[in-house]
């Protein structure tokens, strides 16, 4: 037998591998589509999805359909292994746009398998819409294959590959957008950074610090782990733009030159010169780059000046409005809370509401605002979100809480809000506003005796005076001794004897008198012990809080302190002590008056008030309190 030289020995070990693997292999078939959804709006996109395993792989392609367009978005391929027996799937999705309203019918994707219907409806007719923040439609530019769209990296290792469902916006409207990542295992060592934009023409929402999504494709051969991450982009300005992503990565480089006649040879040469391959046996080193994705061009347009509404603050997306008073039962003087609600998909960092000013029979104050993020429960703002802790991007609910004062009694009523933004949809502004509220106010003594007699506790008196028990036990019959008695009368009812019980009788109400008063000293005493300790405590949080600067909590202390002054020199409650109180028995010019209306603006608006400003109504405070210690 002829000796077989070295590089045929290699050849047939190969070959042999190859036949071996290739025995191993099940060519199961089976090809089956499904579509979502099954009804959509004219302008709007479907995604068919395409499944085929086995020799049935190759065959996928999109239908053939008059009137729709079929655009591939996402192409994956897996290999399993059961019994020693490898099958592989294939899944192809395409995104299904229609040129016309009807009704299309899919035809099957194999034999035995049921047509898909799909329904476009006009533009607007009320279908159900997808959502803002679904990406299984948004489709890669430049490219009708995943991966004609990925540009990959010289050395093969990675990728970066953007995905919008448009490219046309307007200036502030949120995009929703993909950023992928794909990595060729053994290749890149780790991922040293979020993808950054280049330029600053558009902005980027916080991407989290994990990616959103994690799956497998296969792009000229080779397989790639694809990191996904869901975001929203807003152009800043109009005009035709570019944008790129940059990713820092580490990966690995070839290090050993080959040393075989094998790994010359063509036919083996991508395979052993692999980095992937020569990374299991050490042959590689480190290398720091930066992956960068294929430019997608923009036309970004500006908002239109005709028909924009006075109020609006650059609001673009779809929103809906409500309001309520968050406590039905308002008096005159005390605060309540009227809250409106801005929900929808859009630019949320400019949906603003000045809410009320200048209404009769009301004082206003400053409102102020938080965002939550949709399918997210926290109260969070905007600053506070992490990364972790985001919703969508553009959908959510932004509430503005506004505090107001009732200044009549009687049938009042709080005007409807409005609420202007720009619909991206139907390219025109628009103007929502809620319904306007009836509120029966209550006057301030009506308030108080309500609190009054919803708090109060029926109080106890004194404990009774125990009449003395008599002594039942009655002695037996004896003979008398000693001196007789020259009367028939009995000796109880004889003067003498009458002095004792009237002087008893006398004394019994004398000591339940004087037991009461006793008691009332003590109270009182008391009473006074506790204004004073609590006098005493409210000053020492006045000082405090006046050398810290916090006004919100000076203005309280300093109104708590003037309500129980007041209201121990007028013989009313402390919380009938209010602004129309103030007015009717001190006037609208007292220093009294000034007080209290500077702890509502510091307590309900948020006014930030000068240490110096806090020194001075320190001293204004402390001039109220010896006036009213000398009265």
């Amino acid at each position: 037998m002829p000796a077989i030289a070295p590089r045929s020995r290699q050849w047939l070990a190969v070959l042999g591998t190859g036949l071996l693997a290739a025995s191993a292999t099940a060519a199961a078939s089976g090809i089956s589509a499904t579509i979502e959804p099954a009804e959509i709006s004219l302008g709007e996109a479907a995604d068919l999805t395409i499944t085929a395993s086995g020799d049935d792989a190759s065959r996928i392609s999109p239908p053939m359909v008059p009137g729709l367009q079929f655009s591939a978005v996402n192409q994956s391929q897996r290999f399993e292994s059961v019994n020693g027996v490898t099958q592989s799937t294939a899944s192809v999705t395409y995104q299904v746009t229609a040129q016309q309203t009807g009704i299309y019918t899919i035809p099957a994707a194999s034999t035995g398998a049921q047509q898909l219907i799909l329904k476009v409806d006009p533009a607007g007719a009320g279908t159900r819409p997808r959502s803002a923040s679904s990406f299984s439609a948004l489709a890669p530019s430049n490219s009708t294959t995943p991966g004609a769209a990925a540009q990959v990296s010289a050395d093969g290792a990675a990728f970066v590959r953007l995905r919008f469902p448009k490219h046309e916006l307007y200036v502030g409207e949120t995009l929703p957008m993909e950023i992928q990542v794909g990595t060729r295992d053994g290749m890149v060592a780790s991922l040293d950074g979020l993808p950054t934009l280049n330029g600053d023409e558009f902005t980027l929402a916080p991407l989290a610090a994990q990616p959103d999504q994690r799956s497998e494709e296969t792009i000229g051969g080779k397989p790639y782990t694809v990191f996904t991450w869901r975001s929203s982009l807003a152009a800043v300005k109009p005009g035709a733009m570019s944008l790129s992503v940059d990713t820092p990565l580490t990966v690995r480089l070839r290090s050993r030159p080959p040393n075989s006649d094998v790994f010359d040879d063509p036919a083996f040469g991508n395979l052993f010169n692999d980095p992937a391959f020569q990374n299991f046996f050490g042959g590689t080193v480190e290398k720091n780059i930066t992956v960068t994705s294929a430019p997608q061009a923009f036309t970004v347009m500006a908002l239109p000046a005709q028909g924009r509404p006075a109020g609006f603050n650059g609001a673009v997306g779809e929103f809906t409005v409500s309001s309520e008073l968050t406590d039905p039962h308002v008096t005159v003087g005390d605060p309540a809370t009227l809250r409106m609600q801005v929900s929808g998909e859009g630019n949320f960092d400019r949906v603003d509401s000045p809410m009320l000013s200048n209404v009769e029979h009301w004082k206003t104050y400053q409102p102020i605002s938080h965002y939550v993020a949709a399918d997210k429960t926290a109260d969070r703002g905007p600053a506070d979100r992490g990364p972790a802790d985001r919703g969508p991007a553009d959908r959510g609910v932004k509430t503005f809480e506004q505090p107001i004062i009732a200044t009549a009694a009687g049938a009042q009523t709080i005007p409807s809000l409005t609420f202007s933004y720009f619909n991206p949809r139907t390219r025109r502004y628009e103007e929502v506003s809620t319904a306007s509220v009836q509120v029966t106010v209550a006057s301030a003594a009506a308030g108080v005796a309500a609190i009054s007699a919803s708090s109060s506790t029926p109080s106890t008196g004194p404990a009774a005076v125990a009449a003395p028990s008599s002594n039942n036990n009655l002695r037996p019959d004896h003979a008398l001794t000693g001196r007789g008695s020259d009367s028939f009368i009995p000796l109880y009812f004889r003067p003498p004897f009458l002095v004792a019980p009237s002087l008893l009788i006398l004394a019994v109400p004398g000591l339940w008198l004087w037991l009461r008063r006793r008691e009332q000293v003590v109270t009182d005493l008391g009473a006074r012990r506790r204004d004073s300790l609590e006098s005493t405590r409210l000053l020492g949080e006045i000082e405090r809080a006046s050398a810290a600067g916090n006004a919100r909590e000076f203005f309280f202390a300093a109104r708590v302190l003037l309500q129980r002054l007041l209201a121990s020199r007028w013989h009313v409650a402390a919380p009938a002590v209010t602004l129309a109180e103030i007015d009717a028995r001190l006037g609208k010019t007292s220093e009294v008056r000034g007080l209290f209306e500077a702890a509502d603006e510091a307590i309900y608006s948020h006014r930030a008030f000068e240490k110096s400003e806090l020194r001075r109504w320190q001293q204004a405070l402390v001039r109220q309190i010896r006036e009213e210690a000398t009265a």
